[in-house]
């Protein structure tokens, strides 16, 4: 397997996430309902990672913002996967335990990095347009490779006003 260097946490966890995931499909059974239900949980948990990818090639703050939102939205339909597969085949507990936590732990870090970087951009400490080939402001770096877990979003909360 190839060493990968990532350049955040989140890069480095939604890519190791997808990785875990797919082993875990692969070992399931290939009857019908696990067919569907594995097919859907493979999509929205490696649309994570895909989203992460794209936002740190976002061509400015907004766009950023919007494709982490995207990757968040994605980690919490593919925790509503795994929450429905263990509540339906109880003998996938172990496995199934360890991806639902993981998968938290990056809606939590997603959704920080989101609030973080609207905070700044509404104090103006965040306002530079950049391209893919740019350097990225510096809350984009920082916020991304760390885990901050301060105030996080829940789903019925909602972000600041632009």
């Amino acid at each position: 397997m190839e060493q990968r260097r990532s350049q955040s946490i989140v890069q480095d966890k939604s890519f190791r996430f997808a990785v875990q995931l797919v082993g875990y499909i692969r070992r399931q059974q290939n009857d019908h309902v696990n067919l569907v239900l594995s097919r859907q949980l493979l999509r929205s948990g490696t649309s994570i990672g895909a989203n992460v990818e794209e936002a740190l090639g976002g061509q400015s703050s907004k766009d950023f913002i919007s494709k982490l939102a995207i990757a968040a939205k994605e980690a919490r339909e593919a925790g509503y996967w795994l929450r429905l597969i263990r509540e339906t085949q109880p003998h996938n507990h172990p496995e199934l335990a360890s991806l639902l936590a993981e998968c938290g732990e990056l809606v939590k870090i997603l959704n920080s990095i989101i609030l973080t970087t609207h905070r700044k951009l509404a104090l103006g400490t965040d306002s530079e347009p950049r391209t893919q080939n740019s350097a990225r402001p510096s809350t984009q770096n920082s916020e991304l490779g760390k885990a901050v877990n301060s105030e996080p979003r829940t789903q019925n909360s909602e972000l600041p006003n632009r």
